[in-house]
């Protein structure tokens, strides 16, 4: 007989999710994906100056506000996840430097999305950079240029058509091909330099392709992002840019210049809005990258990332439903 005072322990203890065990947690993971993203977006600062703090400062603040209006009245406090200054970030780097703050404070109220059919025109309203002086960014350049005629590759047209290059770039470029690729009778184009590194007009965190993707290695080798959504998804529009083309330019120029690195590597991995199953994310990068072709080279609404990923992630369910295998519990066989 036991203690009848003692109290019966539970059988069975019932506990919100998770249920499984991780060493990062959903905070760790979230401000860790924000502190990779912190150097594109100081590049962009240093570029653009004071109006691109400012627009980041709004996004973030308006994030945070959000959250907190939303979570607050239920005695909820979960700013301290990362969550919401990760959304404000994200939001604040697809944006132009020179925007009105309001725009990336609904952006990260409502959507960045909502903000693009909203304010497309202030969303196209580009700032110009010191070193340079242009006021529209290297992909509308080169579509404006052919849409005038121009024809050669794209670096070519945009220097035809009066696109400022950096300095710097004229300095590098000049010295590769005077002191390297004079050896085998190749020259580098004039701009390679500076679409490559980000010394361009464009959004504020999204010029930057080598920080981009230095952060997308650090987060994949940390398994915090899952690389088959923007392997699949950039595979596919480098194919379809080489078999279809698209403006008159290679896959490279396509990839460093616009919001397609930031997009797949840092949006479209969202867990929430992925598929559960490796072919469920494979498929779905591959249709982004067949979204984001389409809507670049026949769309209206800039580069076509954004656009993109949203409507990709409405497919998600059907996705998931057509490659998630559910295992069937095997049958008992009856005992006589």
């Amino acid at each position: 007989m036991g203690d009848p005072r003692r109290k019966p322990q539970a059988g069975l203890v019932l506990t919100p999710a998770p249920h499984l065990g991780a060493a990062t947690t959903t905070a760790g993971m979230s401000w860790l994906v924000a502190a990779s993203l912190l150097p594109a977006a100081a590049w962009g600062v240093l570029l653009f100056g004071m109006p691109a703090l400012r627009v980041l400062g709004a996004a973030v603040g308006a994030a945070l506000a959000a959250e907190a209006l939303t979570t607050l009245p239920f005695r909820r406090f979960t700013l301290l996840d990362g969550n919401a200054a990760l959304t404000g970030l994200l939001v604040g780097m697809f944006m132009p430097a020179g925007i009105s703050l309001v725009v990336p404070v609904a952006a990260s109220f409502f959507g960045i999305l909502f903000a693009l059919l909203s304010w497309g025109g202030s969303m196209a309203a580009w700032t110009a950079l010191g070193v340079s002086g242009a006021a529209t960014t290297p992909l509308d350049a080169l579509r404006a240029a052919l849409d005038g005629g121009a024809t050669g590759g794209p670096l070519a047209v945009l220097n035809a058509a009066g696109y400022p290059f950096s300095r710097f770039d004229a300095a590098v470029v000049g010295w590769i091909n005077g002191h390297v690729l004079s050896v085998i009778h190749v020259a580098l184009p004039s701009g390679w330099f500076d679409v490559f590194a980000g010394i361009v007009v464009g959004p504020i965190g999204a010029v930057s392709s080598p920080l981009l993707a230095a952060a997308a290695v650090i987060l994949a080798a940390r398994r915090i992002i899952r690389w088959e959504v923007p392997v699949a998804a950039l595979a596919v529009f480098v194919v379809l840019t080489v078999v279809a083309g698209g403006l008159a330019a290679g896959p490279l120029f396509h990839l460093f210049g616009g919001t397609i690195l930031l997009g797949s590597f840092f949006v479209a991995t969202d867990p929430v809005t992925s598929p559960l199953s490796r072919n469920g994310r494979l498929l779905h990068g591959a249709l982004l990258g067949v979204l984001v072709w389409l809507l670049r080279f026949f769309g209206t609404l800039g580069d076509g990332v954004i656009v993109a990923v949203a409507l990709g992630s409405a497919f998600v369910p059907l996705i998931d439903s057509g490659t998630l295998r559910h295992r069937r519990r095997p049958r008992r066989e009856k005992t006589s």
